[in-house]
């Protein structure tokens, strides 16, 4: 995958458009992180957050926004889960949150590159696309600091992830199984730190 402007959003390739939107449509707000590198491009890839909803949930979240993040770590008998959940706060409405959630795998390239990422990169952006008719469209970006206290936190967790996959037997590890456990404790939304609030 490779970047274009950040006010453009991301190059999706053509089946992860169709994937996202159909998950939209199947249950619900979708998000996805996922590492760019420019063509030419020496330096490490970056890692962005793809969010994806119905037109009319992205719509209600433009403007000015609070948007508070999370990186959870769990452990379990069947390897670690590493989850990225994300609420945003529109300063124009009340009412609930918009929230989502992404899952990274350390024991793939993708996850581990996406989590690398986050340990060393000094921003990170959010894209947001509508879903509609199998596809999504580009609807904004929201660019976060990702400050020296997240990457630290970045880091430790992928040490973390990468020792627990390490020390789950190879004949046990399975990430779906994985997931099924560490779920029952994923929690929406991410509320707003004490001196934000």
């Amino acid at each position: 995958m490779t970047e274009k402007a950040e006010r453009k959003g991301l190059d999706l390739p053509e089946r992860v458009r169709h994937s996202l939107a159909s998950a939209v449509r199947e249950r619900g707000v979708q998000a996805r992180m996922v590492s760019t590198q420019g063509r030419e491009s020496m330096r490490p890839p970056q890692g962005h957050v793809v969010v994806a909803a119905t037109r009319e949930e992205i719509e209600g979240i433009r403007g000015p926004a609070l948007i508070v993040r999370r990186l959870e770590f769990y452990k379990t008998r069947y390897g670690p889960v590493v989850r990225l959940a994300l609420s945003l706060y529109p300063q124009s409405r009340s009412g609930e949150p918009f929230s989502a959630a992404t899952l990274l795998n350390v024991s793939q390239v993708s996850g581990d590159a996406a989590l690398t990422g986050l340990g060393r990169q000094n921003t990170l952006f959010v894209h947001f696309y509508q879903a509609e008719d199998d596809d999504l469209s580009y609807a904004f970006s929201k660019e976060l600091s990702n400050a020296p206290e997240q990457r630290r936190e970045a880091k430790k967790i992928l040490k973390m992830a990468r020792d627990a996959y390490t020390e789950t037997p190879e004949e046990r590890r399975g990430f779906r199984w994985a997931v099924g456990l560490a779920e029952k404790q994923f929690e929406l939304p991410v509320p707003v730190p004490e001196d934000e609030a």
